[in-house]
């Protein structure tokens, strides 16, 4: 039994803990901040209400199992599988002109899956600054 707890303890420790970023990876991440906008929760919940914006989560399966924003305009792609997977799941259903912004757990993946939709040609897209983790801990509503 205190096996399983500890066990417990380290995977929860673990999924809800700052990513370990290389020197290489915050350059990538520093370059990539000048190039793409922030979105914060006050102004997508707006966005949400209006039906004005489509939401992109970036994160893992296993992430989207603990929930996601809830917004009537989803998508649901891996960072991992973004350049390979957007015209199936984006782009059948919207536009590149379509207004989008992308979240995940807390930023990294999140800057750089906008950096890389607007190289793909995506006019109108930004992040969500503090990722769903500010979201989920500001209150704001998340279906499972």
């Amino acid at each position: 039994m205190k096996k399983l707890v500890l066990l417990t303890a380290l995977a929860v420790s673990f999924a809800f803990s700052k990513p370990m970023l290389t020197p290489e990876v915050k350059a990538m991440l520093k370059e990539a901040k000048q190039e793409v906008s922030a979105t914060n929760a006050t102004q997508l919940v707006s966005q949400i209400a209006d039906k004005k914006i489509v939401v992109i989560d970036v994160r893992d399966p296993n992430e989207w199992a603990k929930g996601v924003i809830k917004a009537d305009k989803l998508v649901k792609i891996s960072r991992g599988f973004l350049e390979v997977k957007y015209p199936k799941l984006i782009l059948k259903d919207y536009n590149k002109n379509d207004r989008f912004v992308v979240y995940c757990g807390i930023e990294p993946r999140s800057i750089l899956a906008t950096q890389t939709l607007k190289k793909l040609g995506f006019k109108n897209v930004t992040y969500l600054k503090g990722g769903f983790k500010n979201w989920k801990k500001s209150g704001l509503p998340v279906v499972k």
